[in-house]
This record gives C-alpha cells, structure tokens and sequence, in this order.
C-alpha cells in the first residue's frame, strides 16, 4: 500500500499516464506494460528521455540505470490498483456497459445525455479493456459528476475484473450475441461472461437498468435492483418505437425522442439514454434536445448520403449477430436498387466456416441486387447467388472500384474493424 500510495503522489504530479513511448506526455507518467509482441521496459529511458516524470517499471535489469525508475512486480497490476484506488476517492455514479453489439454507441448515446447537466467522463472510443478501462479511470478529475465506462470482453472473468477495477455502481448490458465465440466456448458462455456486470452489481446493491424485451437477461438480474424498459407495457418505462425515413423516434410521456441513427437494433441503446437520464434527473425537454443533435461518426451505423447513393456505414466491428442484424434491417429498410458489401468476422474459433456460411445463405434468400464479399472466409463460403462478388482482400476490392462505377443507390458496408472497409468509401461516392 505504502508503494501504491508514493505512485499515486507520482500520478497526481503528472499530466496523466501514457503507456506509449511515442505518444509521450511531457510530464507523464509512464507505465511500462508488456504483451505479446512488445516490451514496455525497452521504452522506459526513452519515455524519460522526452519528458516523462517517471517509469512504472518491473525489469530488474535496467532498474538501476534512472532515479526516475518505480521498480515494481507488475506494472500491469500495479496500474489496474492505482485505477482502483483513484476510482476509491470519486464519489460520482459510475456506470457499467458491456455486451456484445452497440456498447459504444450506447455509451456515447448517454454521455450524450448527462454531458448537458453533469460533468461526465467516458471511456474514450473503445478502450474498453484491461488497459483501457485503468486508464479511463485516471482520466476521470475528482470533481467529475458521472462517470461512464465501456466494457469489453472475449474470455469469461475479464468482466468481473474490470468490475473489480471500476466498482459501477450501476450498470447496462446491451445485448448478447454471438461475438468472441473462441475465446468464450459458445454462445452460453457469451452471456455468462457478459452478465459477470450483473452479478457484481446483483451483490453490491447495484442498479440495473435492464431491457425487458431482451428476456435472456431476465433470468440473471436481481429484479428488485432492475429499472426495466422497452416496448413490454409492464416495463418502468414503457416506448413506442417509430421508425421514419431518415432517423428513429421513441414516443414515451406523450413526448417524442428523435435521434439520428439507421437501424431498428439502435431503438434500445437510445431508450436505455432516455432512461438513464430520467433516472438521473435530466429533463425530458434536454434529453430531446440531446438525442436530436447527437451525430455519430466512427463508422458504426454511419449514414453516408451523395447525389447518387445513400450509404449505410458499419465498419467498425461485425459478428454473426450484428452481421445479420444488420442486413435484415437493410433489406427492410431498402429492398429495391440494393448492393451490400459485407467483409469477414473474426475470433469465431470453431463456428467460423459455418457462421460465414449462414451468413451467405442468409443473403442468398434476399432478393439483393448485388452482393460483394471481402475476406478469406467470406472466399470460402458457398453460394448460389448468380450477382455475388468475392475478394479475398480489401485492397482487392479497391482495385476493382477504382476501375468501376458502383450504380446501386442503396449500399451496406460491414465487416470486422481488420478488414477496414471504410477505404472503400471514397471510391463509392467518387
């Protein structure tokens, strides 16, 4: 305790933590982490050398070469302690959100919400893990009001710890799905590592703000914790869900919610923003003005328009339940003029042939006009689908745009973040 206290002197001092070398923070405190394919002490003396205060490290080799080393056991550890010990001194909500499809846009949904009546930190993009989460942590000023921190996880008890770590006092799930299927084992074991959430706050006296359309998790809350929502009329808080033509709309109240996202699967990661600010005493009159100027715009359900095309942009992950979320509601949404470039998912272990092959019977049964494929996987599936396009590679794909015109004027673009689909943008639209 002695040494973690005498790090948190050295953490109040600095401008904050790095745990790059070559982001420095003039006056930061680094933190030499290791992982597969890196070493963090190899980098210390340089950190120093560009102006660090100090280096959190645990090489014994090199401890003796700067007064300005912190010779730990594990620097890891030691951050994901000084995250709790800071995370000890807030005396702000902290709220929980983890699942397998829309954290992040959720996320940003409620900071969107609280930011206009509390000084609210989040988690920044998607650092949502073991790292990520610890630093999200120490980025948060004691003075903050709200604090909201997105949680990942492909590997059952990396919830419970982040947990451990953050102490939510209350907490969202946004659904379960089948994503990280390898290191999970199945799709069981995707919602019993995702509702680890609900199991700390189940103990601790949480609060839940539960989806009670989502019956799955119904077996997993404590419902006296639970603040409940959806389109059940025994919810808390009972919606309407009106999709229109350009953007969504949630009736509750005899007030209407309008947000501009695509996609029917957003209706509950903008309703649990309603709830959430409602629980926490945000005018309904704010939360309407909130939702209606949010934008997002990191190419999860991005709408791209152009004279010629209207682009649905959701580049930033894919799964099989996203996947196939998202060309349903697609074809719904535009079943005429229609192209869908979808791009391969990852860690599925053993499920991966056939998860890409239910993908691709499910678009062969679609009426598309055009379907491209990107991936190696996606190469490997079978289809009958006369107007199917395969690529083993995204820079493949670009090639063939950069020398053909697109002349579909509804387009998909998913896939998983590796296969970077959102280069093929520009090409599109050109």
């Amino acid at each position: 305790m002695e040494q973690l206290e005498k790090i948190y002197a050295l953490f109040k001092e600095s401008l904050g933590i790095f745990t790059d070398s070559r982001k420095i923070i003039n006056n930061g405190l680094f933190f030499a982490l290791k992982g597969p394919k890196f070493d963090g002490n190899q980098y210390a003396k340089e950190a120093i050398e560009k102006g660090a205060i100090a280096a959190i490290i645990d090489d014994k080799k090199i401890s003796l070469t700067s007064n300005k080393f912190y010779l730990v056991e594990n620097a890891h550890d030691v951050l994901k302690k000084l995250a709790n010990f800071h995370r000890k001194k807030l005396k702000c909500p902290v709220l929980g959100i983890t699942g397998s499809n829309g954290k992040t846009t959720t996320k940003e949904l409620i900071k969107s919400v609280l930011k206009s009546k509390y000084k609210t930190n989040a988690t920044f993009s998607n650092q949502n893990n073991n790292i990520g989460v610890p630093l999200t942590l120490l980025n948060t000023p004691l003075n903050s009001e709200f604090t909201i921190i997105e949680m990942g996880a492909n590997h059952i008890g990396e919830i419970a710890e982040l947990c451990e770590i953050a102490d939510p006092t209350c907490g969202f799930i946004t659904n379960f799905g089948q994503a990280h299927i390898e290191g999970f084992g199945s799709e069981k074991g995707v919602e019993d590592g995702k509702s680890e959430l609900y199991e700390y706050l189940n103990k601790s006296n949480g609060t839940i703000f539960l989806n009670i359309d989502n019956k799955n998790q119904l077996k997993r809350v404590n419902k006296k914790l639970c603040i409940s929502f959806g389109e059940n009329k025994k919810a808390n808080y009972s919606f309407i869900y009106k999709k229109h033509k350009n953007f969504l709309e949630i009736e509750f109240n005899d007030k209407k919610f309008s947000c501009n996202l695509y996609g029917s699967y957003n209706f509950p990661n903008i309703a649990a923003s309603i709830v959430v600010g409602d629980y926490f005493k945000v005018s309904l009159t704010q939360i309407q003005k909130s939702l209606k100027k949010f934008i997002l715009n990191n190419n999860r359900s991005e709408l791209v328009s152009s004279k010629k095309h209207k682009i649905i942009l959701d580049a930033y992950n894919a799964n099989p339940s996203s996947m196939e979320i998202a060309i349903n509601c697609f074809y719904n949404e535009f079943p005429k003029n229609n192209l869908i470039i979808i791009g391969d998912m990852f860690e599925l272990g053993k499920k991966t042939i056939p998860a890409h092959q239910k993908i691709m019977k499910l678009t062969g049964n679609l009426c598309f006009t055009k379907i491209i494929t990107v991936g190696e996987n996606f190469f490997k599936s079978k289809t009958n689908a006369k107007n199917c396009m395969k690529f083993k590679k995204t820079k493949d794909l670009v090639k063939y745009l950069s020398q053909n015109t697109i002349n579909e004027n509804h387009i998909l673009v998913k896939g998983s973040r590796a296969m970077n689909l959102e280069k093929i943008l520009p090409l599109i639209i050109k």
